[in-house]
């Protein structure tokens, strides 16, 4: 069973569009079934995305978001700090 912190890292990263593996959605499902502060976690982050989303659709145009994306490589130096950290999460846990 994941703890609720390896619940948050695991929904912000569906949230951000990683496709969670069967077995870590199936965890996910059952952790979220029983743990009634990690469904408020959820709809909270959910809730925060939307109104992002929104808010920088009206203040920003398209030049101004493109300038602001990460460039592939420093996308992948934080991806991969990430998943170190989770793996070393996973691994306090045992």
């Amino acid at each position: 069973m994941p703890s609720c912190k390896q619940v948050t890292y695991m929904v912000s990263e569906s949230l951000d569009g990683r496709v969670l593996c069967w077995r870590e959605r199936i965890k996910l499902k059952i952790h979220l079934s029983m743990c009634k502060a990690c469904q408020r976690m959820v709809r909270q982050m959910e809730l925060l995305r939307a109104s992002a989303s929104l808010l920088g659709n009206t203040e920003k145009d398209e030049t101004q978001l493109k300038q602001e994306k990460l460039s592939q490589e420093s996308s992948d130096r934080i991806s991969a700090h990430l998943r170190q950290a989770q793996q070393d999460a996973g691994d306090d846990a045992y």
